[in-house]
């Protein structure tokens, strides 16, 4: 069985009009975020327990002292959490799954929230009010990312310096090994300095077909919550989810599933993300999701079929 699941390949193809026309293309999405700290200088920043250390970099890099917040069952803010008028809160629409509820006045108004849309690359932004996108977490490049708000001298940014593709060759050959030591080569590599997105990511994504890369996703989700919603414990309404194109299927277990009996099976599952657990803290329930949640693929790769063998092979491992 070829093997489903682990980083995309280099995108190549015909495609059509750019899907993120009026934002800043960037280098990446810790880029995006680095922007928007120089720009607004907060106070302090409230931000997720559950997220990865790569956000964390850029308010080093700035010396913005920030808190974790605690999410709820349906992965929003707690309850009472708001930043204060020289703060800023960032908001994570989690697996793609939150567009429809992650509007900034609902946390405490456009200048004060900054969505987190690195899961969602299909949600488009506003001038108005801080987000970005993130393009490595759906497509096969080296590197790119979109800033929306009113951010600005953005045109005169040097290019990203990790446009290498040497990972993504790699993958596209059929050398999975290599590609993979390549991968986190390139990702080691990734810089959170602000940088444009390099002519090579901006060439490729020109060439990839949007229209069938969220179709796509939206036929796979749907394929795998039709297998696997009953069985789901995760807390937020999937029903509606899929014509949003997410990252991903977040299949939340019982218990834990041993993703190495996966990957045996030719399924490869991250963990979102095992950083999480050297942090000192409480933080229970965040520790415990990054344990168990799956991540499934469900990118433009794949087809239904592949996505019932996704669901035959979790099925066995649940059993």
């Amino acid at each position: 069985m070829t093997a489903i699941g682990g980083f995309l390949p280099l995108e190549t193809g015909q495609g059509a009009a750019p899907c993120h026309p009026r934002a800043a293309a960037l280098a990446s999405g810790r880029a995006c975020w680095h922007v928007i700290l120089r720009t607004c200088r907060p106070r302090r920043v409230w931000l997720p327990f559950y997220i990865c250390d790569a956000m964390l970099q850029p308010l080093a890099a700035t010396n913005t002292p920030y808190e974790f917040y605690a999410l709820t069952e349906e992965f929003r803010p707690e309850p009472g959490c708001a930043p204060a008028s020289d703060e800023l809160m960032l908001v994570v629409n989690y697996f793609g799954a939150l567009s429809a509820a992650v509007d900034p006045v609902r946390f405490g108004g456009r200048d004060r929230v900054v969505i987190d849309d690195t899961q969602a690359f299909f949600r488009c932004g506003t001038s108005e009010a801080w987000s970005f996108n993130s393009a490595r977490k759906f497509f096969g490049v080296p590197d790119g990312g979109y800033l929306y708000g009113p951010a600005s001298g953005l045109s005169a940014l040097p290019p990203s310096a990790s446009a290498d593709c040497d990972h993504l060759l790699a993958r596209l050959a059929g050398d999975d090994d290599r590609a993979w030591e390549l991968f986190k080569q390139h990702e080691a590599r990734i810089g959170i300095e602000p940088r444009a997105m390099s002519a090579v990511a901006a060439r490729l994504l020109g060439g990839v077909d949007m229209g069938h890369a969220r179709r796509s996703r939206q036929i796979n989700f749907e394929t795998l919550h039709r297998r696997l919603g009953p069985r789901n414990t995760i807390g937020i309404p999937l029903d509606e989810v899929a014509s949003a194109a997410p990252m991903c299927y977040p299949f939340l277990p019982a218990a834990a599933v041993e993703r190495a009996a996966l990957s045996r099976r030719g399924v490869f599952v991250p963990t979102l993300w095992p950083e999480i657990e050297a942090r000192p803290g409480g933080f229970d329930r965040e520790r415990d999701i990054a344990r168990r949640l799956l991540a499934l693929p469900i990118d433009h790769r794949y087809e239904p079929g592949d996505m019932e063998t996704v669901a035959d092979t979790l099925q066995q491992v649940l059993q």
